[in-house]
């Protein structure tokens, strides 16, 4: 008994302690990361269903939960602190821009510290998110909303002020849902929708497309694939339709591209945009949607009246993001030329580029690739790009968290980088430039009901 007494009074050296301890946390760390990659590649004969692979996951994410609790997650923090001396709008000829069709409204989602107004950081989540619109013409921010509601969202924001939007948090509690707020960042309503990622984008009828994506489950015989669908849902939430996209694509013929791709084995579709047709032109019809997958490198046109694939192309772009409608016989779409190189990364090649496909002609062109190059745009995931008439372009390079307008001649009519009041450069979300008369809209309702607000 004095013996263990002994052992248990003695003294112990701070740096034996520090060492132990050291090794416990690597260990773990370690630990994690095995099981999660051996549930990801099957190795142990687990498969990502079962009950032993799902508890075997959560005790290897144990050291990352951890983690966010204390520190909060990095993911808000753009990949590289590039554009020293650069911080919000920077107008580069503010009487010509003032003239010119960009002059609307920029509607911005950005990441950024949370401060708590005596702690300094806050403990739990300490990114946070708010969404800020600018009237350009102005060159002044008109309003600003913070909210507490996940990172990487799509939103919608609504001619009252209100945003659609999916929420997902990861702590203190779990949550994803599909959510409208108003001015003020209540809630006004919350449907049970996860899984919504990229768009949320609004119909001809006032009705919402998103795509959604679930866990790997079972497609075929053998073949375990994200689950992606498309939905279609009222403005009160409530769904309307949805779209298997896996059982779509083999209905019309592609099941290639279900099986074919082997550099994203579970997720060979991962869609990223869904873009409604508003009205009639000659190559589709209202109601239409354009849709993009990331994974195979293709843009397809669909018909949901007829569940038919009208169009489909794979490339030039290269795993892009963001279709958009230029004109009644073209689109554009924003490619990231992003590619998984040998040391598990994945890289830009060059830059980004804006494409322009003519349906007339068959033809896609890229006007803005050599100003792309020079100006190094080079965002590895998501991005976004608005094509005006006069052949400006307005870019957004998410993971480095800056927007550039550049002219017709590749010229920066203006840039803006989202750099903090920590010093630091956060991503950019799902920027959207906003017309002048929607934009004015928003802000009068915003200005009307903001008084309102606690």
């Amino acid at each position: 008994m004095r013996r263990l007494e002994k052992l248990l009074l003695s003294k112990v050296e701070v740096w034996i302690v520090v060492v132990i301890l050291t090794i416990v946390a690597a260990a773990t760390v370690a630990f994690g990361a095995f099981v999660k990659d051996a549930v990801e590649r099957k190795v142990l004969g687990l498969d990502h269903g079962t009950a032993l692979a799902r508890g075997m996951r959560r005790i290897a994410e144990i050291p990352e939960t951890f983690s966010l609790m204390l520190f909060g997650s990095p993911i808000a923090i753009a990949r590289s602190q590039r554009f020293d001396g650069q911080a919000g709008m920077d107008f580069a000829d503010p009487v010509h821009f003032s003239e010119i069709e960009g002059a609307g409204y920029l509607l911005l989602q950005r990441y950024g510290p949370k401060f708590h107004p005596k702690l300094g950081y806050q403990y739990l989540n300490r990114e946070s998110i708010s969404f800020e619109i600018i009237d350009l013409s102005r060159r002044k921010t008109m309003y600003v909303w913070e909210s507490d509601v996940g990172w990487d969202l799509p939103f919608y924001l609504l001619p009252d002020g209100s945003l659609m939007l999916n929420v997902y948090k990861s702590i203190p509690q779990k949550g994803h849902y599909l959510a409208r707020q108003d001015v003020c960042s209540n809630v006004v309503w919350r449907k049970d929708l996860s899984g919504i990622h990229h768009s949320i984008e609004q119909d001809a009828d006032g009705h919402f497309w998103a795509p959604t994506m679930k866990p790997p489950t079972l497609f075929g015989a053998s073949l375990r694939l994200n689950d992606h669908s498309l939905i279609r849902f009222l403005p009160s939430g409530d769904v309307l339709s949805r779209i298997s996209l896996s059982d779509m694509l083999v209905r019309n013929g592609y099941r290639h591209l279900l099986y074919g791709v082997q550099t994203y084995k579970s997720d060979p579709m991962h869609v990223n945009d869904v873009q409604p047709l508003l009205q009639d032109g000659p190559f589709w019809r209202r109601g239409d949607l354009f849709v993009s997958l990331r994974t195979n490198s293709v843009v397809f046109l669909y018909r949901p009246v007829t569940d038919e694939v009208v169009w489909l192309q794979s490339g030039p772009w290269l795993h892009q993001h963001d279709v958009d409608i230029v004109s009644e016989h073209e689109i554009s779409v924003f490619s990231n030329n992003s590619v998984a190189t040998g040391d598990g990364d994945r890289h830009v090649l060059g830059a980004n580029e804006v494409y322009i496909y003519d349906f007339a002609t068959g033809e896609a062109r890229s006007p803005w690739r050599e100003a792309m190059q020079q100006h190094e745009v080079r965002t590895i995931t998501k991005g976004a790009a608005t094509v005006f008439d006069d052949g400006s372009v307005m870019v957004e390079e998410h993971n480095y968290g800056r927007i550039l307008l550049l002219s017709a001649d590749g010229t920066v009519q203006w840039s803006y980088v989202n750099r903090a009041s920590d010093g630091q450069v956060y991503r950019l979300g799902d920027s959207r430039w906003l017309d002048a008369e929607y934009g004015a809209e928003v802000v009068r309702s915003l200005t009307a009901s903001a008084s309102a607000c606690p």
